[in-house]
């Protein structure tokens, strides 16, 4: 909500800070749709500087202020899991860094998948750029999600192993290899169930704006709702993910896959040990076959 506040309020004071010339409004006050565009083009032009200016001052707030709370909500939500152990909540702050950074990347290699695909296929064809589109987007953002994902990992070895950042994922990627199966038959379940949550949520958000716009828009109380409860089951899953990944690592650092029960050295017939040992004095048999 503090990004969604800080974005807005950065777009706003960008329009407010436009110059506009009785030129353009009177283009915008004919009402025709291609001098109203060009009006507001010829308004943007030369503001290109002080757009990626507040692009960059705005993001790089949202992205310090994603770091810590991440961290912080990770330190809190490992805490209660393991509430002997004391996490380094510097390897935390460098996970999130990692992931903010990794984001950011994505974004950047999207935007130039989108470039080169407007270059793809003869002019006048968009078919191919979309295609070529869609397929490197999907690619991007599934490495993303992957990598994401085994970062977000990585937050459980540097709380209950105190890892730095780096051995932390090193730890992450030791793991997934070495109970690969286990890892995906425990991801699976809650990745489908995270996703008919939103499912459900974007439908029947989709069903109150509806009721909004033809009924009343006192029926906004019930989006709210919807949203605090998708936010709400969304962190239960993923608590209880963490936990069954906790189950499967070992709470103490081994791992909880029982180990194979040493096989029992092979028992030899009495009958092939030697002959009745007796003793020195007397003839008495010690042990007799």
């Amino acid at each position: 909500m503090a990004a969604c506040l800080l974005a807005v309020v950065s777009v706003l004071e960008y329009l407010s800070a436009i110059p506009i010339s009785w030129r353009e409004q009177l283009l915008v006050k004919r009402g025709e749709p291609l001098l109203t565009l060009a009006a507001v083009a010829h308004a943007l032009r030369g503001s290109a500087v002080r757009l990626a200016a507040g692009m960059i001052v705005a993001g790089t707030a949202i992205a310090v202020l994603w770091i810590v709370s991440a961290a912080l909500g990770r330190l809190a939500t490992l805490s209660a899991l393991l509430p002997e152990t004391r996490a380094k909540s510097r390897s935390l702050l460098g996970l999130s860094f990692l992931r903010a950074g990794l984001f950011l990347a994505a974004a950047l290699a999207a935007v130039g998948a989108l470039i080169l695909a407007t270059s793809a296929g003869p002019v006048g064809d968009a078919a191919p750029g979309v295609v070529l589109a869609a397929i490197l987007l999907g690619c991007i953002w599934l490495v993303w999600a992957l990598l994401n994902w085994l970062l977000s990992l990585a937050a459980i070895f540097a709380v209950r192993d105190r890892q730095d950042t780096f051995g932390a994922v090193s730890a992450a990627v030791d793991f997934v290899r070495g109970a690969f199966g286990d890892v995906l038959l425990t991801s699976l379940p809650f990745g489908l169930l995270h996703y008919t949550a939103l499912a459900a949520a974007v439908a029947a958000g989709l069903l109150v704006s509806d009721l909004m716009t033809r009924v009343s828009f006192a029926a906004a109380w019930a989006l709210v709702a919807i949203v605090l409860a998708y936010f709400a089951c969304a962190d239960f899953l993923y608590i209880t993910r963490l936990a069954a990944y906790l189950a499967l690592a070992g709470a103490g650092g081994e791992s909880a896959v029982a180990p194979e029960p040493a096989q029992p050295a092979p028992q030899g017939n009495l009958a092939e040990l030697p002959p009745t040992l007796e003793a020195a004095e007397g003839g008495t048999p010690l042990l007799q076959s």
